[in-house]
């Protein structure tokens, strides 16, 4: 199996700023900015536990929870 065949699309969201490595964002836009790239068809995610030290991961979690699961990456 190919990297082709299980990756949804051409782009992903890298969730790095979900764990405030830029700038601390509330919960609120982060949660709105990952229904946002969902809506633009994004199904392909990388997020890691040092993201915020597990920061990004539980908010993207968040979100995810309530998706398909077989419709993401």
């Amino acid at each position: 199996m190919s990297l082709k065949n299980l990756l949804p699309g051409r782009l992903g969201f890298g969730t790095a700023p979900l764990g405030n490595m830029f700038r601390a964002i509330p919960d609120e836009e982060a949660r709105a900015t990952v229904e946002a790239a969902w809506e633009q068809g994004i199904r392909f995610y990388d997020t890691a536990p040092f993201y915020g030290a597990g920061l990004a991961e539980e908010r993207l979690g968040e979100v995810l929870a309530g998706k398909p699961r077989d419709e993401y990456v």
